[in-house]
This record gives structure tokens, sequence and C-alpha cells, in this order.
């Protein structure tokens, strides 16, 4: 990952994520979150074209549904009854809070797969490491932890596979004694290789001393003035959720979702704040072509 928005400085591109977080908790208005999950998944194409989203999209789909369709069935709270099941009452207010919630947390998942990929091991490291180093080190195997034992699960069941050995065919007791063969192997595997860094790391010196980064950041001039806009967006956004702009009240009454001026310039500046990656991509291309 060596895009343009990649190599800006660590703590710019982790205080980028932080103001995008904290737009998507300022707001309820479902158009807020349409608006931010449609730009986060054009951010997420522009980093590796989409391939680590695409393997959430199907998990997200479900996730989705079933929060948005969960609420309404288990809440019922509102004035405006849409229809019955059973005894329960289905209202439009219970199905307009489980589909911003469904939003939000698809929103916030998107942005986690974005943080990812842009803020690896290295950068994490040098950002945290002076202030909690252990701390940081442990976030930075747990954020790693999931993606590496996926790969390692992928290249057992192939191997596995060609053997002839799967937990989808043959009669129970065969499918639960190869999955507990794949567990054990990759447990085993997951383990040696934990014994191995741990031993790489005590021969390399760790903890031995003042810890040093091998790759140096310097905040550009570039950096600052990104830095700069951050800030001011950020102010102008948490002034506009502070006087109501952006939201919108679900109970006991759904509010109405006629955009105010106040609404257009909170929601240009979520925008911006949530572009930033494609502004800094469009800058390179024009660089490059022109």
């Amino acid at each position: 990952m060596n895009n343009g928005f990649s190599r800006l400085h660590p703590f710019i591109l982790f205080f980028y994520y932080i103001v995008s977080g904290i737009f998507i908790m300022l707001y309820n208005h479902p158009v807020f979150m349409m608006i931010a999950m449609c730009l986060f998944i054009v951010v997420n194409i522009t980093h590796d074209n989409g391939k680590a989203l695409r393997k959430w999209m199907i998990p997200l789909c479900i996730m989705g549904t079933i929060f948005a369709l969960l609420n309404p069935l288990l809440v019922s709270r509102g004035t405006h009854i849409l229809f019955y099941v059973g005894n329960r009452q289905i209202t439009l207010e219970a199905l307009m809070f489980g589909i911003t919630m469904a939003l939000t947390l698809i929103t916030v998942i998107i942005l986690f797969v974005s943080f990812n990929l842009i803020l690896n091991g290295n950068k994490f490291l040098y950002l945290f490491s002076n202030i909690v180093p252990r701390t940081a080190f442990l976030m930075m195997l747990s954020i790693r932890f999931v993606p590496l034992l996926k790969k390692r699960y992928d290249e057992i069941n192939a191997v596995y596979r060609v053997r002839g050995m799967t937990m989808f065919r043959g009669s129970l007791k065969d499918r639960a004694s190869n999955g507990m063969n794949m567990l054990q192997t990759l447990l085993t595997w997951s383990l040696e290789e934990a014994i191995q860094t741990a031993d790489s790391m005590l021969a390399r010196g760790y903890q031995s001393g003042n810890k040093s980064s091998y790759t140096l950041y310097k905040m550009t001039k570039s950096d600052w003035i990104i830095f700069s806009i951050l800030i001011v967006i950020l102010i102008i956004g948490m002034l506009g959720a502070s006087f109501g702009y952006g939201k919108i009240v679900i109970y006991p009454t759904l509010g109405t979702l006629q955009f105010y001026p106040g609404d257009w310039i909170v929601l240009c500046c979520m925008m911006l704040a949530i572009s930033l990656p494609l502004i800094v991509e469009g800058m390179e291309w024009l660089r490059w072509k022109f």
C-alpha cells in the first residue's frame, strides 16, 4: 500500500480516522450515514481496488439486515404504526432507528477496513511505541492476528482438500475429526511461530533500551495544511452538531427529514473530511498527468 494518501505522516493518517469516526458518531441522520458509507466504500476502492472490502460484503449485508429488521420486531415504541406481527405493532420509528443503527455499524466497520490497510504495524508502532509500548505492540498483534489466522486456515484447508479430508462431506464423525485435526494444525503452527517471534525479538534486544524506529517520518508542509483543514472542519462539524444539525429525532415521534442550511453545512464538512483520501489521490493523479 503505497498510494499518495498512505504516504502522509502517520499522525495525519491517524487523525483523519479519528475525525471521520467522530463525524460518524456525531450524526444520526440516515442520509448522512448513507453518504458516509458510500464515500468510505469509494475510499477503500482507491486503496486496493476493494479487495479487502469484498471479503466483508456478505457479512456486512447480513449484519445490516439483521439490525434493521430486529429492532422493529423487539421495540414497539413510536406513534406511526405500519402493521402488526401477531400482537406486536411495527412502528416507523423503530424501523428508522434500526436502519440508522445498521448504517452506522456498517460505516464504522468499513472505516476500520481502511484503517487496517493504511495504518500498518510500522506506522502504528511509530505513533504509540514511545507512549504506551506494550499496549501498542499488543494492539498491532491483535490487528494482525485475525487476518493471519484466516490466511493460515485457507492454506491448511487447501492441503486437507487435496488429501480428500474436508469438514463438509462424509459422516458427522469424519467431519468432526477432520475439523479437529485442522484446528490442531492451525494452533500448533501459530504457537510455533509465536515462539520463533519471541526468540527473534529477544535476540534483537527488545526492551533492552530506548526504542528507535528504523523509518523516520517528518511532518511536511502539506501535512500541516491537511492537519489545519481537518481541525477547522472538525470544529465546524462539532458546533453544528451541538445546535442539532445533522441529527433526526426518532423517538417518541419521527421528526422531519428536511434539510436546513445548517444541515447542508455540516454535511459538506463531513463529506470533505471523509473524502480526504480521494482529494489527495486526485491531486496526485493531476500532478502525474499534467
